[in-house]
């Protein structure tokens, strides 16, 4: 999501693997114990507004309209017009409860929008919290174990538990609507063991499919990779030898990994790398021979973290930030200087997964001999096929159903990939966008449903005219293709479809270690090529000058001299198309590991150069993660200098109103001494479209690609008419990587064959509408409906986009004419009568429409 030196992540190809599935020997069944049903009268709930941020308002109550079985539930409402945090219903627990039992299960059905957190209040007033992980708009059983909190304050203040519970409970915070409930039944406390399925699988068994590949460091002579066969050849001198492949993401919890091979590497040690989110895990592996005479070696490990593992990277603390993906495998000389050969088994997991979540649903649409059709796949962790139904359903952008079928299916055990392949329905002439909602039903198991979406070609398409007045950027990243004809290929291929799109603005990395991998010696080339296709494609590019070349010595005044020099360079070869340099990025968090004063430095050293050479150029600064206040204000004291405030306004919930007035803080947070705004640009957003998979801790919400199609539109408006002057670059163009359930995969527009994802079109749709206008105002419009006017710089076409984030609405928007074109987020237009200067409109909740005079 960020933008550091990262693995090249290939295509994922085959199937995933998860294969072979064990159940551990079941202990003696701990009995659960029910709390709550919501069936009797009882005095140990109450409520509460969270008044340490005063202005929330609801109740909590039994309510037959909240029951998911029997005959009541508890209802929790909200009401965060006057503002606000949370609202949370409190249970007062029995004093008798068994201190063995460590997990509350639970049905809950939340709002879309909103977040529910867990509260747990231990014998000594400590208060642990932690998210509750259930999917919106549907009764989904959650789990909240006891462990592995988010935080903690009060009493023994450890994060640990201290004895059975005084009191839980359970919030809803203040989302995307203001009014609303959720609904709670069966709170039960249960042994988190008894939920849990152990399992064991080859996660890889070294088939060509798999995209193993041989990593040398040193002469590796004659060591080479066929097949499964694995030659190592440290002889000449080679320094370790290595196996990679595209990083993918292990499903379940890894408690245990095994490398087997057939043959020994004794002597050599063998390490192994594990990610996290941006930090990577490594641990050298334990040798274990075979005692049953198959000649199998094994090298074994404990998952991370724990004792042995090393990190580094990202957010450097030794924790796990999302699931883990597995990087290489790495065989060290060791001091020795032989040749070895060994015949490559598998990768075995052994783990843990809830044993109700042991499906994965996944879905695609592609093209296949000139026919759109949409795939479903099935995978299970179980060691014996699962019976259900799949069911699918096709809508419109508006909602309207055009088709629905089930069938019965059997996924197969151990992993094996069961897919379903349905044609997607012929969409009537005007049609832009078909999406289909896939679910499984599955005795025993919770599988959330997934969508996927056909979207028509672009017929309007942009031309190759630079345009740096344009607010329309985006994250093309062309720097990370290859420079070979393929490479080249490609990246011409990418800035076509973004010039087709209406991109005009594109945020490029001039990596130091790769322009000057030795010090004075330059190759531009690369970045000579890079941008010539940005230009003849209509695009402007701005630089930013980032991490440190390995040669010099980072976080001193030795390395701010040797970045300056490289700066400087950079400036005079490429001063007359680049007016904009950004310095560093993100050095609020950990992409930045030296002292924060150190950057305040570096942007001094680096203004004073850039303006010495290019008086003209801006300088773009702080590059925060987040809109982080503290930073800018620490920044400013220090008196780093900056043209252009540079934010990256990530967040979980897009509220509208908030997110504007956000962007307006920032501006007036920057303000130069005379009073004169500076511009502040947002060089990083998005949301990613994975699929969520139960069986693993996610610390990134998923989006849907119709959401997120709603969000680019929304967020560039709003950026828009914050009076910020931003320009607006969307992360990313394309996606990383082709692993569905990686959320860093699946943050592009479109994917990584080039198939457009909604994104793409509702962003060509806005910045088609927009281009040549300004802003005109706000329009007074009733609730939490938002509308603003654009005009043609040179008279003509008028535009109003009008959106609710918060819900459906029935509004009425002022129109000069008497006939005006509604538009959607897709494209799709029709003509219709505005009578008295009104036009009626139906809002989708968080769709913008468009109303063009």
């Amino acid at each position: 999501m960020k933008n550091p030196p990262r693995l090249s992540w290939r295509a994922l190809a085959g199937a995933m693997c998860f294969l072979a599935v064990w159940v551990s020997p079941a202990a003696a069944p701990v009995a659960p114990v029910m709390l709550e049903d919501f069936e009797g009268a009882t005095n140990r709930w109450s409520f509460s507004p969270g008044a340490e941020f005063p202005g929330a308002k609801g109740r909590f109550y039994f309510s037959p309209q909240a029951a998911h079985g029997g005959k009541m539930g508890g209802r929790l409402e909200f009401d965060f017009s006057g503002g606000g945090n949370y609202v949370a219903a409190l249970f007062r627990a029995p004093t008798n409860v068994p201190s063995h039992l460590n997990a509350l299960q639970f049905w809950v059905k939340r709002p879309e929008g909103h977040s529910v957190v867990f509260r747990y209040t231990d014998t000594t007033g400590q208060t642990l919290q932690k998210p509750v992980e259930c999917p919106a708009g549907r009764w989904v059983r959650a789990t909240v174990v006891f462990e592995q909190w988010a935080s903690h304050w009060g009493g023994a203040n450890d994060g640990k538990v201290h004895g059975p519970p005084r009191l839980l409970a359970l919030l809803i915070d203040n989302g995307e609507t203001r009014q609303g409930a959720v609904d709670f039944d069966e709170l039960a406390l249960v042994s988190a063991e008894s939920l849990v399925a152990r399992v064991s699988w080859p996660a890889y068994q070294f088939a060509e499919a798999e995209g193993w590949r041989l990593r040398v460091e040193g002469n590796g002579g004659e060591s080479r990779l066929e097949g499964r066969r694995w030659t190592l050849d440290f002889t000449q001198g080679a320094r370790s030898m290595g196996l990679g492949l595209p990083e993918r993401t292990l499903l379940g919890n890894v408690d245990r990994l095994r490398l087997r091979v057939r043959g020994d590497l004794q002597g050599h040690p063998v390490r192994v790398t594990l990610g996290t989110h941006f930090m990577t895990f490594h641990k050298e592996l334990t040798r274990v021979p075979s005692s049953s005479g198959d000649g199998i070696t094994e090298y074994v490990t404990d998952g991370p973290p724990g004792p042995g593992w090393e990190w580094y990277g990202g957010e450097n603390d030794g924790k796990m930030h999302g699931p883990l993906r597995l990087g290489t495998f790495q065989v060290l000389a060791g001091g020795l200087q032989d040749q070895r050969s060994v015949e490559l088994v598998e990768v075995r997991i052994e783990g843990s997964c809830p044993a109700d979540k042991r499906c994965l649903l996944t879905a695609e649409t592609r093209e296949e001999e000139g026919r759109w059709q949409s795939t479903a796949t099935l995978r299970a962790l179980a060691e014996k096929p699962l019976d259900g139904e799949l069911a699918w359903v096709w809508r419109t952008w508006d909602g309207q159903e055009v088709a629905r079928q089930r069938q019965k299916v059997r996924v197969p055990a151990l992993g094996q990939p069961l897919q379903v392949t349905v044609p997607v329905p012929a969409p009537q002439a005007s049609a832009k966008f078909l999406e289909a909602e896939f679910s499984v039903e599955i005795p025993g198991q919770d599988v959330p449903p997934v969508t996927t979406a056909w979207v028509a070609p672009l017929e309007a398409r942009g031309d190759g005219k630079l345009e740096p007045e344009s607010l329309f950027g985006m994250g093309l990243y062309l720097y990370r293709y290859g420079g070979d004809a393929r490479g080249l290929a490609q990246m011409e291929q990418a800035a076509q479809m973004a010039r087709e799109a209406g991109v005009k603005w594109s945020r490029e990395e001039f990596a130091w270690s790769r322009i000057e991998p030795r010090k004075g010696e330059y190759q531009w080339k690369f970045y000579d090529d890079m941008l010539a296709c940005a230009q003849r494609n209509g695009i402007t590019v701005y630089a930013i000058v980032c991490y440190w070349a390995p040669w010099t010595k980072a976080y001193t005044q030795e390395g701010i001299e040797d970045y300056v020099r490289y700066l400087q360079a950079l400036v005079k070869r490429y001063g007359k198309d680049i007016k904009q340099w950004e310095i560093w990025n993100e050095p609020n968090i950990f992409f930045w590991q030296g002292p924060k004063e150190l950057y305040a430095e570096l942007l001094k050293r680096s203004y004073a150069a850039i303006k010495e050479l290019d008086p003209q150029a801006e300088v773009l600064g702080l590059s925060t993660a987040g809109i982080d206040y503290k930073f800018m204000d620490q920044m400013l004291a220090l008196q780093a200098p900056f043209d252009i405030l540079t934010i990256h306004p990530y967040r979980r919930v897009l509220k509208d109103t908030e997110f504007i007035a956000d962007l307006k803080k920032a501006s007036d947070k920057v303000r130069l001494p005379d009073g004169r705004r500076r511009p502040v640009w947002l060089t990083e957003m998005g949301w990613s479209t994975f699929t969520p998979h139960n069986t693993l801790r996610q610390d990134f919400a998923p989006t849907s690609l119709r959401a997120q199609a709603e969000l680019i539109a929304r967020s560039y408006l709003c950026a828009i008419v914050s009076g910020v002057e931003p320009r607006t670059f969307w992360y990313n163009f394309r996606n990383d990587g082709e692993d569905p359930i990686y959320f860093e995969h699946q943050m592009g527009i479109i994917y990584r064959d080039f198939r457009p994802k909604p994104a793409y079109r509702a962003y060509a749709v806005l910045a088609g509408l927009l281009r040549g206008k300004v802003l005109e105002g706000p329009l007074p419009m009733e609730g939490e409906t938002l509308a603003y006017a654009f005009r043609a710089r040179q008279g003509g076409q008028r535009v109003i986009a009008v959106w609710n984030p918060a819900r459906e609405a029935q509004v009425n928007v002022p129109v000069n004419g008497k006939q005006v074109t509604l538009v959607n987020a897709m494209g799709e237009s029709r003509r219709v009568v505005a009578p008295n200067g009104r036009c009626a409109l139906s809002l989708r909740k968080g769709a913008v429409v468009y109303v063009v005079e």
